[in-house]
Parts: C-alpha cells; sequence; structure tokens
C-alpha cells in the first residue's frame, strides 16, 4: 500500500506560497523522506505538491513512461514509472512500491486533499501557490 505525507516545516512567520515543508512516500519496499537529509531537502511544499500532482497526471494520461519528480528549490527527487496499468515508485535503486494505477491515484489524491484541507486555510486568498494547488488538484480529480 502505498502512502504520502506532506507537511509544512515550522517556525516560518506568516503563512506563504513559498513555505518550506517535507515529503514522505512509504510503501512494501520501505520509504523516502525529504526531512532529515544532510544537506537539507526540504521544498517549497506548496508549489512541490502542485508540481508533482501535474506531472503524475500527464504520465498516467500518456498510460506509459517515467517521470524523475524533483521538488521545487530542492534536491528531493523520486522516480515514478508507469507500464501495463501499474506505477512502480522508486528512490534511485530501492523501489518503494509497485501498485496498479487504480490504488495509487486515489492514494495521491487523498493525501494532496488531506493536505490542501489542513494548510491552504491559512495562506492568502491572493498568493499564487493557493491556486496553483487548487488547479493542480482539480485536474488530478480527473483522473479519479
Amino acid at each position: 500500500m502505498i502512502e504520502y505525507r506532506f507537511s509544512i516545516r515550522p517556525d516560518q512567520g506568516s503563512p506563504s506560497g513559498f513555505d518550506l515543508g517535507d515529503m514522505e512516500i512509504s510503501g512494501s519496499g520501505g520509504s523516502t523522506s525529504s526531512a532529515g537529509r544532510q544537506p537539507d531537502q526540504g521544498m517549497m511544499i506548496f508549489l512541490s505538491v502542485a508540481l508533482l500532482l501535474d506531472q503524475v497526471r500527464h504520465l498516467l494520461s500518456a498510460g506509459r513512461g517515467s517521470v524523475q519528480f524533483c521538488a521545487v528549490d530542492s534536491s528531493f527527487q523520486v522516480r515514478f514509472t508507469v507500464k501495463k496499468g501499474e506505477v512502480t515508485i522508486a528512490d534511485g535503486k530501492q523501489v518503494i512500491e509497485k501498485v496498479p494505477v487504480r490504488d495509487f491515484v486515489p492514494a495521491l489524491l487523498a493525501a494532496a486533499n488531506g493536505f490542501a484541507d489542513a494548510e491552504l486555510g491559512a495562506l492568502p486568498e491572493s498568493d499564487p501557490a493557493r491556486s496553483d494547488l487548487l488547479h493542480s488538484l482539480a485536474g488530478f480529480r480527473g483522473l479519479a
């Protein structure tokens, strides 16, 4: 079972679309996280979640291929590969999970929705990262 967690780092002042945060992806083969790495791999979390949704949506729409997701303003990377109706998620040579698309999409969507529900309310309505994430979520929902 694939699981995603997106979090904002504390004590950054007034909420902003450029706030730093962390991403964790867990599966039956292990997990990967931007937290606690040296050098620091914290990312602009709102923009990174939007980018992840957009890149994976394009990959799933193609039905095959790979994308090397690299978080915004970070060196944190994860590879997503789609082949024969399955998605393989890997960090370098470590396969975190191999899961059918029908299970992958709801897991990522639920995590992204949960993050947006918990954190977007703190961002000003005029913040561009807010609209980017909402637009990416709307596009990804079309896959569900």
